[in-house]
């Protein structure tokens, strides 16, 4: 028998009200990061809200003996999953025809996570922290807090049920009970753990089940309760206001560089439950304010708005960027766009396929077919591979960046896509190999007398100084780990380094092996220029250097390559086939806006030799200019970058003389002692 379809709860309207001002900071924040830092706080106020309606209806149903689970989650596939496939299918197609070869890969596999609920997940362990390069160009990365509410309601629902019938008195407690430890998690994880505890649900439920709690005990939609458990009026103003400004506080006020979610998100998390609050026990002006036309209309539109706005953001980014557009405009048009595209999505595909009416079985079937060809899309993108240079006007570059990577690395690099090679016998470095020394090849017996420390930028000389080495029988150490882990000693979270506790070993394992092993030469690369523009260069530099110059005979600082002024992480061989089809010659290719900032690094670190004698800067960055500005990327057939910012291993041969004559001088300084 099927089960009973519960009848439609009385609307309230300032919930939709509240998701509008929950998807406007969102949306400003994702256009424009620097209007509202803290925008991204609107995705908390999301959380609370619902599980504030989902403890609601479910409350209301069990009083009124309709509810059932099987209709509880065929209204959820109705009402989330018809619009998502949608996005995801958009995103692929957009992806395909109008980016790179391989483009289409990364969401493909993203996809196929996001349809099985995981998408937090994926974010967790693929593409870093919400701040980092990565999850930044990756167009369903915002899927990642619809992965901890569907996670949500696939747990919540039933244990509710269950407490409610066989625990009715003790219901209210043990959500309690979760919350708390929920949220006590959500503190410890921010300090130990802080890339988990932002994407994962038991670090962020208790945000829902705060919901959960004010409405078990404060119900919407006009439940019967006791005269005194509601606030007066003047109470009422006073609570909503005052909510209000808690969630205008954490988006005006959080950022980047908080500790979040940690006890800043309490901010936006009180500031909702206030203002559910207020709006559950009576009128008032927040809720006349929430109530008015445009907001409701917004409201209505933020669950379609949020899927289709941050893909076609990235997409107007990229697309300026290969225009020679500033990339706000591209994020303002895209933006633009994927609000029509919400609207459109919303009219023709979420209403019709949500609706409560005859014909159910037609619109499931419906979802069914389109769930299917959703995942055949994300599974045929995740698979393809075109060749990056269909035409073979190019070498396939080798890159061993990846083999001197003392980080844990939660997959290897994919080198099947035709954009970059391996190089022959080279083996990934085992996990763990900080702890003993990093990579140590002992070309010279003894121990080593030449460490190489460093984000990526130093991972993409290993192979060139390893040579060199290898020539003038050095030993020599391997210190250089990814995720833009820096030289500096103050190592942050990432995937390579999941915990404060790793960072902080990983650090002082560095200090350790220097203390030990007194090497001959130090190389430093990292991304000097983002230390510079963050006003840290002066103070962390001078405190390495006090710390590395007195272990070392040479410290040589590599200066940044120019990077080149492309978006995300696309294949510089595969994009140049790409812009070349159909036309003669090379395109050029311009620094970034980051220019000034490497080379003021440059300049800073060479006022630091006059303080610490045995400090050598190594120009690297002067082979790759051209004589009218742009970058010299390529030559022949050969490619010498291999994304925007990182070079081949034919590229790093290219300052193979430079690095050679340092290693020399400090060598012949050595002997001559």
């Amino acid at each position: 028998m099927e089960p009973r379809e519960p009848r439609h709860p009385p609307y309230l309207a300032p919930l939709d009200g509240l998701r509008a001002v929950a998807i406007l900071a969102v949306l400003l924040f994702h256009v424009w990061p620097a209007a509202l830092r803290g925008g991204f706080v609107g995705v908390d106020v999301f959380f609370v809200l619902s599980g504030y309606l989902i403890a609601a209806l479910i409350r209301r149903d069990l009083e009124t003996g309709e509810f059932s689970l099987k209709a509880f989650y065929l209204r959820r596939i109705q009402r989330l999953l018809p619009n998502a496939m949608a996005t995801i299918l958009g995103v692929l197609v957009l992806w395909s025809l109008f980016l790179p070869p391989n483009a289409a890969v990364q969401p493909g596999i993203h996809g196929l996570w996001t349809l099985a609920n995981l998408s937090n997940l994926y974010v967790w362990k693929n593409l870093g922290g919400y701040w980092g390069s990565t999850a930044e160009w990756a167009p369903l990365t915002h899927f990642w807090s619809l992965g901890v509410e569907e996670q949500f309601y696939l747990v919540f629902p039933g244990a509710l049920v269950w407490l409610s019938r066989v625990r009715p008195r003790q219901a209210g407690f043990w959500l309690v009970v979760a919350t708390v430890g929920s949220f006590g998690l959500c503190l410890y994880g921010t300090y130990a753990y802080p890339t988990a505890t932002f994407y994962l649900m038991p670090t962020r439920v208790w945000e829902l089940l705060l919901g959960a709690l004010l409405a078990v005990h404060r119900p919407p939609f006009g439940q019967a309760e006791t005269p005194r458990a509601r606030l007066g009026a003047g109470a009422r103003e006073v609570v909503g206001w005052t909510g209000l400004m808690m969630i205008a506080a954490g988006c005006l006020l959080i950022g980047e560089g908080s500790r979040f979610p940690g006890l800043v998100v309490l901010a936006p998390v009180v500031g909702t439950v206030l203002v559910l609050l207020s709006v559950a026990d009576g009128e008032t002006r927040v809720s006349r304010l929430l109530s008015a036309p445009v907001m409701v209309g917004t409201g209505k539109l933020s669950y379609s708005v949020y899927l289709w706005h941050w893909p076609l953001i990235i997409f107007g980014r990229l697309q300026a960027e290969f225009h020679g557009l500033p990339p706000l405009a591209g994020a303002a048009a895209g933006g633009a766009g994927g609000v029509l595209l919400a609207w459109a999505a919303y009219v023709g595909i979420e209403r019709p396929l949500r609706v409560r009416a005859p014909g159910r079985s037609w619109r499931l079937a419906t979802i069914v077919g389109g769930f299917l060809l959703a995942a055949l899309g994300c599974g045929l993108s995740a698979v393809r591979r075109t060749d990056a240079d269909p035409g073979h006007r190019f070498d396939t570059p080798t890159s061993s960046l990846a083999f001197y990577d003392v980080a844990r690395r939660p997959a290897p690099p994919d080198f099947s896509r035709g954009e970059v090679l391996a190089p022959a016998g080279a083996d990934f470095p085992p996990e763990g190999l900080w702890r003993t020394g990093g990579i140590v090849h002992l070309h010279g017996g003894g121990r080593p007398s030449v460490v190489v420390l460093g984000s990526s930028q130093a991972m993409m000389y290993s192979r060139l100084v390893d040579d060199l080495c290898r020539e003038r029988g050095l030993s020599v150490a391997f210190f250089g780990a990814s995720w833009a882990t820096p030289a500096f000693f103050d190592a942050a979270v990432n995937p390579g380094f999941p915990s404060r506790r790793e960072a902080r070993e990983f650090d002082q394992a560095r200090r350790k092996y220097l203390a030990e092993w007194r090497p001959e030469v130090v190389i430093v690369a990292d991304l000097w220029g983002k230390f510079v523009e963050s006003r840290e260069f002066e103070g962390k530099f001078r405190s390495f250097l006090s710390e590395v110059a007195p272990q070392a005979r040479r410290v040589l600082f590599v200066a940044e390559i120019p990077f080149l002024d492309l978006p995300g992480n696309l294949s510089v061989r595969g994009y140049v086939a790409w812009r070349m089809d159909g036309q003669e010659g090379l395109p050029a290719l311009l620094p970034d806006a980051g220019e000034r900032f490497r080379n003021e690094a440059v300049r800073r670190a060479e006022g630091f030799v006059g303080d610490f004698p045995n400090l050598r800067v190594i120009r690297a960055d002067r082979p790759f200019y051209q004589r009218d500005g742009s970058i010299r990327y390529s030559a022949g057939r050969n490619f010498f970058y291999l994304d925007r910012n990182h070079l081949t291993d034919i590229g790093a041969e290219e300052v193979r003389g430079l690095f050679r004559a340092a290693i020399a001088e400090a060598q012949a300084a050595s002997l001559s002692r």
